[in-house]
């Protein structure tokens, strides 16, 4: 190429090297596809799409990463509520999106486990349209009753239900929300027969139990603390393996008669599943290290959420497996949604 070009000095070679570099630069731009082009652009706009209304705790949780997101790539993360069809709306959103890392999902076991099996045209596979990032944590519910109910453990509230077959009931925020399917697992698993009643959200199935409309509810501890702290509701079990850091003195359901009894939600974030690997590691990286930083941390376990370290791939085996647990309480159980 060198002869064609009939390069004679030194200074002509320099400036034919420059614009060759410059052209095979442009060249291997309109090669990649634009996912791989347009990654990792430095200073461009991340949007975190939370797929329900401002003011609950997935926006608190979001507030908390893009705090976190923003101060260690240099990259404002700004938050975008798209609610709508139980998180279909914002989650179809990502799933459609450019999968360059600048659109992402505060995604849970709503929208990724329990609205397939929920919904039959759902507009997004939660399996095959997305890249899972990062595990954020695990949450607990608990289950409490109102304080004016002679009720002081998981046995004496089944047996209370037993009492009382098709009489007692449980409020929850809707169909396949982590408080619908605690009951539900409780109901297969001490095989009882308790009523779900939903309501539209988790402040009113709250106000329900306080007022004895109805006698029970699987809440998310962060939502019913301070009720429990002013002596409204009782608590009498939590769902989760292991004790909640917000109600230490509370036993698990599991430790109280219901062996094996297991039912835990989440929070984890999610890109468009052709976004590159390489992309998909780099954010993994920088929201892992923002989730276990001290500062979030503490801001994440006082809303209840025991943070994780999963990578990529254990995150995405995490979500199979939950899947498939939760497709299957949902066949067991026949519920439909609201």
């Amino acid at each position: 190429m060198y002869s064609q070009l009939n390069i004679r000095t030194a200074a002509a070679r320099r400036t034919a090297l420059k614009a060759l570099a410059a052209t095979a630069v442009s060249v291997t731009m309109m090669a990649l596809p634009p996912s791989q082009a347009h990654a990792q652009t430095p200073g461009r706009m991340i949007e975190l799409i939370v797929p329900f209304p401002a003011g609950g705790t997935n926006d608190v949780v979001a507030r908390i990463l893009a705090d976190g997101i923003t101060s260690e790539l240099g990259q404002k993360v700004v938050i975008i509520n798209k609610p709508g069809a139980s998180a279909a709306v914002g989650s179809s959103y990502v799933a459609r999106s450019t999968p360059d890392g600048h659109v992402l999902l505060l995604g849970s076991q709503g929208s990724h486990s329990a609205n397939p099996y929920l919904f039959k045209s759902l507009p997004y596979d939660p399996l095959k349209d997305f890249a899972p990032v990062a595990l954020i944590g695990k949450v607990n519910n608990v289950l409490v009753v109102p304080s004016a109910l002679p009720i002081r453990s998981v046995g004496e509230y089944v047996a209370y239900v037993r009492a009382n077959p098709g009489v007692v009931n449980f409020s929850h925020a809707g169909v396949g929300t982590s408080m619908s399917l605690a009951g539900e697992l409780f109901k297969l698993q001490t095989a009882t027969r308790i009523v779900s009643i939903p309501y539209p959200g988790s402040a009113q199935a709250t106000l329900a139990v306080i007022s004895g409309e109805v006698q029970s509810m699987f809440a998310n501890t962060t939502s019913v603390i301070q009720h429990i702290q002013a002596g409204k509701l009782r608590p009498l079990g939590v769902t989760g393996a292991l004790r909640d850091g917000l109600l230490p003195d509370v036993k698990p359901i599991a430790e109280q008669g219901v062996p094996g009894f297991a039912m835990q939600s989440w929070f984890g974030i999610f890109a468009p599943v052709q976004t590159p690997p390489t992309v998909v590691e780099r954010l993994s990286s920088v929201i892992r290290k923002v989730t276990t930083s001290p500062e979030s941390a503490k801001k994440l376990e006082a809303l209840g959420i025991a943070t994780s370290n999963m990578s990529p791939r254990e995150f995405q085996d995490f979500v199979y497996a939950d899947n498939a647990a939760i497709g299957q309480l949902i066949q067991r159980s026949g519920i439909k949604p609201d």
